[in-house]
């Protein structure tokens, strides 16, 4: 099978899908491109647009982070209800010894960026939540009532169907093996299954990289003028591929449901512990996650059940409200994060190339930042610089440079 066409995007998950929706949106200039979207699996049993939180926010420390994810809400506002939109606001806590930077920092971005923010001092946090009756150890909270939840799935779905409407083809079942390039165009060299994956043989080529037996499968070459990597947490292959040094690594984090009786959520938004736990409803359970720093790389689903929820969950939640000393636990899971040097994004062209371009490593944030960062590489790709908001400090090329993204606030 060959297919030939102006731009290729290896991953369509949320990232990969927004690329694709502003390459072909109206007023590009000139004729839209011809794009072909590859994956392994459109559904995305183990992508990491399906498995993650799905929290929207705008409150960053970093200008660049603030700024795509302000951009992307504003997007989503204007389709809210079809992408499951919940500006239900994030409730940020903090310990006393975090609270003096942490509230000046957030304070003076407000001001700058027009975000809207309340301050909360420990009485005013039980005022404003009674569940919340343990914090004498807390120095105040922040409120971003513009901020949020937002279905992931959705919103994947929003960016594929406006990107199919306008021509973009998404060819599933592909599994990339090679990536050549030749002259003035590229070629994606794969595997094309003929038939609906299992599982167990996606787990097997998305872990141990192996081609599962006695599946019907055919040779695909995608020609194109210019290629996306946009693999997530697979983004670190596609670079070896071409021979790019890897600077980020995928590594696991785990999300628990619980059952939480005394203590109802439905009408509320996100909640961070200063602890690092974060929660929210979730149907009629709580989610909530926590990221394990001493969790090594690797491609790993496993999720480690009740013995994950008890310490370091439980035990967190239980510090900060009485109504969640009984709780029980109901199910969870494991996806990737893509993790870079700064924990930040990694967007723009590879080693400087005019043919090969990347949007990857923003785990964490891809969901919320996903409009902005489409648009952004869409715009350095057919207009050959950024227009929106300047995104050239995520350039890969920052790692050699010494030029690192900071940013803190993270969960």
């Amino acid at each position: 099978m060959k297919i030939k066409t102006d731009v290729a995007v290896i991953g369509a998950g949320v990232i990969g899908s927004a690329v694709a929706m502003n390459l072909v949106a109206p007023g590009s200039r000139g004729n839209a491109p011809e794009v072909v979207v590859v994956d392994l699996d459109l559904e995305g049993s183990f992508s990491s647009s399906e498995l993650n939180a799905g929290g929207v926010r705008a409150i960053w420390n970093h200008p660049i982070n603030i700024q795509l994810s302000k951009a992307s809400i504003d997007y989503y506002e204007s389709v809210a209800e079809e992408v499951g939109l919940r500006q239900q606001g994030y409730f940020w806590m903090y310990s006393k010894d975090q609270w003096a930077s942490a509230s000046g920092r957030i304070a003076e971005n407000a001001k700058t960026y027009g975000l809207p923010v309340e301050f909360l001092e420990p009485p005013q946090i039980t005022g404003r939540h009674p569940f919340l009756n343990k914090v004498s150890d807390l120095g105040g909270a922040t409120f971003s009532p513009r901020d949020g939840l937002i279905n992931p799935n959705l919103l994947k779905n929003h960016f594929r169907s406006q990107a199919a409407s306008r021509g973009a083809v998404f060819e599933d079942r592909v599994y990339v093996t090679g990536i050549e390039q030749n002259g003035l165009r590229v070629k994606v060299i794969g595997t094309k299954f003929s038939t609906p994956l299992t599982d167990t043989q996606r787990a097997l080529l998305l872990t141990k990289h192996l081609i599962p037996e006695n599946l019907t499968f055919e040779k695909i070459e995608i020609d194109c003028e210019k290629l996306v990597i946009a693999g997530g947490a697979w983004a670190c292959q596609f670079q070896e591929m071409l021979g790019v040094p890897v600077v980020s690594r995928p590594v696991r984090r785990q999300v628990s449901l619980f059952e939480s009786k005394a203590v109802d959520l439905t009408d509320k938004g996100m909640f961070v512990d200063p602890s690092g736990v974060y929660f929210h409803a979730e149907a009629q359970f709580v989610l909530s996650g926590f990221a394990i720093e001493s969790e090594p790389d690797g491609f790993n689903f496993d999720y480690d059940g009740q013995s994950f929820f008890e310490e370091h969950i439980w035990s967190a939640l239980h510090e900060r409200s009485s109504g969640f000393e009984m709780l029980k636990h109901v199910t969870g899971w494991a996806g990737l994060y893509e993790v870079s040097p700064d924990r930040c994004g990694i967007m723009g062209s590879v080693n400087n190339s005019s043919q090969i371009f990347e949007a990857h490593s923003f785990s964490g944030r891809g969901v919320m930042q996903s409009w902005a960062v489409g648009r952004g590489l869409s715009e350095l790709i057919l207009n050959e610089r950024f227009e929106t908001i300047d995104l050239a400090a995520l350039s890969g090329e920052r790692f050699k440079e010494g030029k690192l993204v900071r940013e803190n606030l993270l969960i």
